[in-house]
């Protein structure tokens, strides 16, 4: 008889009281550990949004930063009117060197500049402007088609520099033309087209391949495409800001781009200084 008692407490297992103990420290414990995981969770994410941004400001400010600085004297204006995209637009140079001979008021029209032509790697093609003492934005976006101003068109038969010397040649323009001032220090550039920076939402395009006569428009519809992204999750509507040259310092750019990731906000400010000695 008591062995009988002693099989059937041992086959009795657990009370309610301790299965639900047991449940109590189990949830306990995996909360625990849930919530550790999601808190690495969390700061791996972070980790990586932070790279993310400073990856796309680094990206970003180095492109705009070696571009400004090959841009064309005088080059730079900045679209600031309210209600529209802040852009920033420029004028790359393909290549610089002096010339020679050229007309210049009152002499007659002539279609061949006598140069020194560029380095062997940089082929001057038909189309692309040359381009003589640039003072103000206005001298630059105008049409290359007139027959007095700063900005001309090359024609065809562009001559090619031999690998090695010095050679100088006369350059073809597409029509006789004559340019408004001699350049003191007998300097001419070879641009093909503008490019533009602007903001739109929050995000950052490139427009290029496109030739703006006239007022800045942002962003440039003649460009005849939708952009390239440069970036995205910048918030600050007006990040580009132009100070203009002085007799004491030359042009500057200012970049006050402000990315946001999340509850988080990373603001930079760099400053480009833009030659403009034509």
């Amino acid at each position: 008889m008591v062995r009988a008692k002693v099989r059937t407490r041992a086959q009795r297992g657990f009370t309610l009281i301790e299965m639900i103990m047991v449940i109590i420290v189990l949830s306990a414990v995996s909360i625990g550990v849930s919530s550790f995981v999601h808190f690495g969770i969390d700061i791996y994410r972070d980790a990586v949004g932070r790279d993310k941004q400073i990856g796309d400001s680094r990206f970003l400010i180095e492109r705009l930063t070696r571009e400004l600085r090959e841009a064309l004297p005088n080059s730079v204006r900045v679209s600031d009117e309210d209600g529209k995209p802040n852009c920033l637009e420029f004028v790359p140079i393909v290549a610089s060197s002096s010339y020679i001979d050229i007309a210049v008021l009152p002499e007659s029209l002539s279609d061949s500049p006598q140069v020194v032509l560029p380095a062997a790697d940089v082929p001057l093609t038909a189309g692309d402007k040359i381009v003589i003492y640039p003072l103000e934005p206005d001298e630059i976006y105008v049409s290359p088609s007139g027959v007095s101003g700063k900005v001309f068109s090359l024609g065809a038969g562009v001559p090619a520099r031999a690998i090695t010397g010095v050679v100088t040649a006369n350059l073809s323009l597409s029509k006789p033309v004559r340019f408004a001032a001699d350049s003191p220090t007998e300097r001419y550039y070879i641009v093909k087209d503008a490019v533009s920076y602007c903001v739109e939402g929050a995000n950052i395009k490139r427009y290029s391949g496109y030739w703006q006569a006239g007022l800045q428009l942002s962003p440039p519809t003649s460009a005849g495409s939708t952009g390239v992204l440069m970036a995205e999750n910048q918030v600050n509507n007006k990040p580009f800001v132009y100070h203009h040259d002085s007799l004491t310092r030359s042009a500057m750019v200012q970049l006050n781009f402000e990315f946001s990731y999340d509850d988080e906000k990373l603001k930079l400010y760099h400053e480009v200084h833009v030659v403009n000695v034509p």
